[in-house]
């Protein structure tokens, strides 16, 4: 059973992803954060000291629950995007809070954040599947990640909302589309 302490921090960190992948990190308050995890604001900052510290929480947490689910391995990058594509269906909040993380991040990552952290093994996994042949070595690996990031992303959630394809179809797109792009021509 969880202590009352613990299940607060749980209540503000959910407030703040949604909060988050509304408003994103400048346009987000923390009195909405506070009220809507039933805290008081005094509550949250004993938690996370900053805006900032719970937006850096926010994205660790859904950056490594992504990442768990989805598993990007070398030798199957379609299946991925797949799995990504189902993911961002499945918690759009994921994918608007990457696009904020995006938007509000500096252009330079350092070494030590998150992000970094967490592209480095996928990086390195499209490095070994160039190697043992499974993706066209003439691709920048990092390059080659937002790419089929985008494609998951754009497929699973259309701009607008509007299309007349279903879940199932564009997801094939996706799978079909990262199988071309990643063949030697």
């Amino acid at each position: 059973m969880r202590s009352a302490g613990e299940a607060t921090r749980v209540r503000i960190l959910a407030a703040a992803k949604e909060e988050f992948a509304k408003y994103g990190l400048a346009g987000a308050r923390i009195n909405r954060i506070a009220a809507d995890a039933h805290a008081s604001k005094d509550r949250l900052y004993a938690y996370f000291a900053s805006k900032e510290e719970l937006f850096a929480a926010v994205t660790a947490q859904w950056t490594v629950e992504t990442s768990t689910e989805t598993a990007l391995r070398g030798d199957d990058l379609p299946g991925y995007v797949g799995r990504l594509f189902d993911n961002y269906l499945a918690h759009p909040e994921n994918a608007r809070l990457q696009e904020w993380a995006d938007l509000e991040a500096p252009d330079v990552m350092s070494e030590n954040d998150l992000r970094s952290k967490t592209l480095r093994p996928k990086i390195a996994e499209i490095r070994k599947g160039q190697a043992e042949g499974h993706i066209d070595p003439a691709w920048n690996a990092p390059e080659l990640l937002f790419v089929i990031t985008e494609i998951a992303r754009t497929l699973a959630l259309p701009y607008g909302g509007k299309t007349s394809r279903s879940p199932a179809q564009r997801r094939q797109t996706a799978v079909e589309s990262v199988r071309r792009l990643i063949t030697s021509s």
